[in-house]
């Protein structure tokens, strides 16, 4: 039996990120036993990430590549529904090209941008606010200016402002599941609460594939996703 399993790095929450991604996966497929049906099992685990600054490997990056070195490669036994016991030899790197061209590294995925121009910061009286102290009409200006706004202030920076991102990471990870959809899978795991997944999780589904998602926080309110006669298994961990 043979199993793949995407991780999208970044959904992941503080405290499932220090748990390590072996505590991760060994949840998820406990969690998963009853699809299990095979005593010996091959296990393969991609992270997916921002994980080159131009074509630097980021600190985390390198900090996570230790870890899965250390953890990996492991074996995992689940208790199945019919009490026997599966192994589970398990794999695990960082995804830093497609599966479709492993000879061709993705570089440059974590960047710095600037200021968001997106963002709004209401003003004091509409929060109801009345002191003359009240930040907002400051932070408004920093968003909009990009730099300090006190007067004669020695900072000449346009660009206290900024934030990092991720770029090709979630195209990547789609493009992914969409070529192991051609492959000898018998099941395929995708660990992210984010919708942008939901297309290519649908695309897999009338593929006739058997896919999971797995919420790394689940709600009670989520709603059942049905694609024809297939019904998608959405669990939490």
């Amino acid at each position: 039996m043979n199993i793949i399993i995407f991780i999208d790095y970044d959904n992941l929450s503080t405290i499932q990120k220090t748990s390590g991604v072996f505590d991760i996966v060994q949840k998820t497929l406990a969690q998963s036993s009853s699809h299990i049906f095979e005593n010996i099992v091959s296990c393969e685990i991609r992270l997916y990430g921002g994980w080159y600054e131009g074509d630097t490997l980021s600190v985390l990056s390198q900090k996570l590549t230790v870890s899965i070195q250390n953890e990996f490669p492991a074996i995992m036994r689940i208790l199945r529904d019919n009490g026997e016991t599966a192994v589970i030899r398990t794999t695990a790197e960082l995804a830093v090209s497609l599966l479709e061209e492993p000879g061709h590294q993705l570089f440059n995925t974590y960047r710095r941008k600037g200021r968001p121009s997106n963002i709004r910061v209401e003003t004091p009286a509409v929060v109801g606010c009345d002191s003359t102290c009240c930040p907002l009409p400051i932070v408004k200006k920093i968003l909009q200016k990009g730099r300090c706004t006190v007067q004669n202030c020695c900072s000449t920076s346009t660009s206290v402002v900024y934030r990092h991102e991720q770029k090709l990471v979630d195209t990547m990870l789609t493009c992914d599941l969409i070529h192991v959809s051609g492959k000898n899978n018998d099941l395929i795991f995708i660990i992210s609460a984010d919708d942008d997944f939901l297309p290519p999780i649908r695309t897999l589904l009338l593929k006739g594939k058997k896919i999971i998602r797995v919420h790394p926080k689940i709600s009670n309110e989520i709603k059942p996703i049905r694609v024809g006669t297939s019904t998608l298994i959405e669990l939490g961990i």
